[in-house]
C-alpha cells in the first residue's frame, strides 16, 4: 500500500510540504525529511508525519498514554486523537532553498534573536528608571525550562506603571518599532477611551519581535477600553500595583530580568487563559510547569502550603473566582497538575454549574477573530461577579454598543456571500 511505501522510504526519501497549515514554521514546498521514531520518544512540538484519511504534518500539542493531539499552526482547530500506529514519522531536516537545517536550528535562531532584542529593550527601561515587570513571554521560558523553546514566541507582554507610558512608547519608537493598531474600524478608534495595551512590532532578520505593554492587569477586552459594570476598575488597579510592587528579580544568562513573583504569576497566567476563552494546550503546559517548578520543587512543606493559601486569598479578595476556577479544573482534568487537598477544597465551596460548563471545553482548538471576540464577551458577561443589574448596564456602553453593531454588519456580510455563492 500507498503506507507500507512511505514507511519504507521514510528514513531515505523526503516529502514536500504542502499547503499552508504549518507557516511560518514550514511553507509550500519545503523539503521535509522524517526518521522513524518509537512512540515513547514522541515529545510535544515534535512535528509528525500522520495518516489519519490523508496525509498531514503537525505538530504534537498534547500527549498521554494512549494518545496525541496535533494542530498545525497555522490552523485554528486541531486534529483530534491521533493514536501511535498513525503516526509515520517524526521531522527530522528541512531543506528550503539550497539550504539544510533541522528544527532545533530555526528556534534557536529565532528566540537568540528574540531574547538578545528583550535585552536590549529592557536595558534602555533601566537606564530610564521605568517601572516594570515581564508578564509572560520567552524570559520566562528560559527561567522555567532551561533551554532554547521548541516552538516560535509571538510576543513579550510587560507590565509598566502607566505614569512612563510616554517614555516607554519614545524608546520603542526610537529603537524602529511601530505602533500596532487593533481597532475594529476607524469609527471605533475615534470612540475608544484610553487603551490599557498598546502593541509594538519589527521585523530582525525575518522574525517579528513583538511587544505588548499593558498599563494595566489586562485579562478583560482591551478592544472595548475599561467595563466597569463587569468588574471594577479599582480592583484592576489595586492588581496592578501589587504585580509592579511585589515582583522578583532572576536571572537567565547572568541578566536579570523582574518577572512576577510565583503566586501572582500563577494568578496571571491563570487570568491570561481566561483572557483567551479557556483555550490554548501551550498555555495550560506552561502553567503547569510553574506550579510544580516553582511551589512543588523549590517551596517544601508548611511554605508550598501558604503560598497557595495567598494564591487563594488573592483569588477571593480580588473576585476572581469565576474568571481562574475552570482553569484549574481543566489543568487537573489534562495535566494532572498538582494542587494542594486545601486548594481543591477551596475550589468545591466556588464550584457552580456556569463555571462547571466551561470545564468541559475544548482546550486544543482557538477561535476565529471576530468569534473569540464575541465568546470573551459573554464569558465576562455571565463570569462577572458583578450583580445582574449593574452587568445589564453594560450595553450602555459606546464602544460595546458599536462592537455590537459591528459584529452584527460582519455576520449579514458573511450571510449575503454565502447565499450569493450558492446560488
Amino acid at each position: 500500500t500507498q503506507v507500507d511505501k512511505i514507511i519504507k522510504l521514510i528514513d531515505k526519501t523526503p516529502i514536500k510540504a504542502f499547503g499552508s497549515s504549518m507557516e511560518p514554521f514550514l511553507y509550500d514546498g519545503d523539503l521535509v525529511y522524517f526518521e522513524k521514531v518509537k512512540t515513547k520518544q514522541i515529545n510535544i512540538n515534535d512535528i509528525l508525519l500522520i495518516k489519519k484519511g490523508q496525509f498531514f504534518i503537525h505538530r504534537v500539542i498534547y500527549k498521554n498514554d494512549r494518545y496525541f493531539i496535533t494542530k498545525g499552526d497555522h490552523n485554528l482547530l486541531s486534529d483530534g486523537r491521533i493514536r501511535p500506529n498513525q503516526v509515520l514519522g517524526k521531522l527530522n531536516k528541512i531543506k528550503r532553498g539550497g539550504n539544510f537545517f533541522k528544527p532545533e536550528d530555526i528556534y534557536s535562531v529565532q528566540s537568540s534573536f528574540y531574547l538578545k532584542e528583550i535585552i536590549r529593550i529592557k536595558k534602555l527601561f533601566e537606564k530610564n528608571k521605568v517601572e516594570y515587570v515581564i508578564l509572560k513571554g520567552l524570559p520566562l521560558h528560559f527561567f522555567f525550562e532551561g533551554t532554547h523553546p521548541k516552538r516560535f514566541y509571538a510576543d513579550c507582554d510587560i507590565l509598566i506603571d502607566k505614569e512612563f507610558f510616554l517614555q516607554v512608547e519614545k524608546i520603542l519608537l526610537s529603537q524602529g518599532y511601530k505602533a500596532v493598531d487593533f481597532s475594529l474600524s476607524q469609527q471605533h478608534r475615534s470612540i475608544r477611551s484610553k487603551l490599557s495595551e498598546h502593541s509594538y512590532q519589527k521585523i530582525i532578520q525575518g522574525f517579528p519581535i513583538n511587544f505588548d505593554i499593558h498599563l494595566k492587569a489586562v485579562f478583560m477586552m482591551t478592544q472595548l477600553g475599561h467595563l466597569e459594570a463587569l468588574y471594577p476598575q479599582k480592583l484592576i488597579d489595586q492588581l496592578s500595583d501589587e504585580f509592579i510592587k511585589t515582583k522578583k528579580v532572576v536571572k537567565i544568562n547572568n541578566e536579570p530580568f523582574f518577572i512576577l513573583n510565583s503566586k501572582f504569576l500563577i494568578l496571571y497566567l491563570a487570568l491570561h487563559l481566561f483572557h483567551h476563552n479557556f483555550h490554548g494546550a501551550f498555555r495550560y503546559q506552561f502553567l503547569d510547569k510553574v506550579i510544580r517548578t516553582d511551589l512543588d520543587s523549590r517551596l517544601r512543606g508548611n511554605d508550598k502550603v501558604s503560598g497557595w493559601k495567598i494564591i487563594t486569598q488573592k483569588i477571593t479578595e480580588y473576585h476572581l473566582e469565576n474568571f481562574v476556577y475552570s482553569v484549574f479544573l481543566l489543568l487537573k482534568k489534562y495535566y494532572k497538575t498538582p494542587l494542594p487537598r486545601s486548594f481543591i477544597l477551596t475550589m468545591k465551596q466556588w464550584n457552580n454549574e456556569t463555571m462547571n460548563r466551561y470545564s468541559q471545553i475544548n482546550i486544543f482548538d482557538s477561535e476565529p477573530r471576530i468569534l473569540s471576540g464575541i465568546n470573551r464577551f459573554r464569558n465576562l458577561f455571565f463570569l462577572s461577579p458583578n450583580h445582574l443589574w449593574r452587568k445589564i448596564l453594560v450595553f450602555l456602553n459606546p464602544e460595546v454598543i458599536y462592537a455590537l453593531f459591528f459584529v452584527l454588519k460582519k455576520k449579514l456580510f458573511y450571510f449575503l456571500k454565502a447565499v450569493l455563492k450558492n446560488h
